[in-house]
């Protein structure tokens, strides 16, 4: 029962208006994080509201970007990193962020190469600090966000995380972007699991035939990765890029990342985080 009514004549009452949309945009937002990826339809009868309403809210959450159109499949929607990154672990992500600023650009110096911190988000990875974002960036834009199935990153993360939960975030169809490019999850899991050994992954131009990319997880106080150190080289700038040459990126990435990860456990970064967030 609607209490409160617009004060012109025959007006709508007030959940009617600004307040309805809102809570329709919410609901959207609950709905596309929970069955994600999801379409316009599915989500109008899901939530039993028509096409046109869900259609406004989907464009709205769009533009102030918590929603992204899915890279393989534009026509449904998912949750994008903006919300990974201000919601992330809350303030866990922060501190690594923070934490990770001067190792990066120390490991940049040594390495000359492109690197990253990068967290989880889904079933891609978020770019969130690092040296010459801006091409990054640009190849998220022209290739789409960064799928874990593909990424370094991706694999180092997950090589910490239960294999369950491995299983859930590879539980769909993966996408084929380069002739190396893993598709089976089993193979990627394999992929994993090699990392799990070995401390850091490496992924050989399967996003970009032309880029590879070293990665070692950043672990908390618990043991649990809040995101990785990434490194990326391209056979333009290295020559060559063997076992030997992947080995000894992944050692200095793994050296950064525990660098970061000492740093999370000291007791005044999460409170330095807090802070600052």
């Amino acid at each position: 029962m609607r209490t409160k009514r617009s004060l012109g004549s025959g007006g709508a009452g007030w959940e009617d208006g600004p307040v309805k949309s809102v809570r329709t945009a919410i609901r959207v937002f609950e709905t596309v994080a929970a069955r994600q990826p999801i379409g316009l339809s599915e989500l109008s009868r899901h939530l039993g509201v028509p096409k046109p309403s869900v259609q406004r809210a989907l464009e709205t959450l769009h533009g102030a970007g918590w929603l992204r159109r899915d890279v393989a499949d534009p026509g449904r929607w998912l949750v994008s990193a903006r919300f990974a990154v201000l919601a992330d672990t809350a303030p866990a992500v922060v501190a690594a962020r923070e934490a990770a600023r001067p190792h990066l650009r120390a490991l940049h110096d040594e390495t000359g190469l492109s690197v990253g911190l990068f967290v989880l988000d889904g079933a891609h990875i978020a770019y969130v600090a690092g040296g010459h974002p801006e091409k990054l960036r640009a190849v998220e834009l022209a290739f789409g966000p960064l799928p874990v199935h593909v990424s370094a990153a991706g694999r180092a993360i997950l090589s910490r995380l239960p294999v369950r939960t491995r299983r859930e975030v590879l539980d769909r169809s993966l996408r084929r972007y380069t002739d190396a490019s893993l598709t089976d999850p089993e193979a990627v899991l394999a992929a994993v699991a090699r990392a799990e050994r070995d401390g850091y992954a490496v992924v050989t131009g399967e996003y970009r035939a032309d880029t590879h990319a070293v990665a070692a997880p950043v672990l908390d106080r618990l043991g649990m990765p809040v995101a990785a150190v990434a490194v990326f080289t391209t056979l333009a700038t290295t020559g060559r890029f063997g076992r030997r040459e992947a080995a000894d990126l992944g050692r200095r990435a793994v050296a950064c990342a525990g660098a970061i990860g000492d740093e999370l456990a000291a007791p005044s970064a999460l409170a330095g985080a807090v802070a600052a967030d």
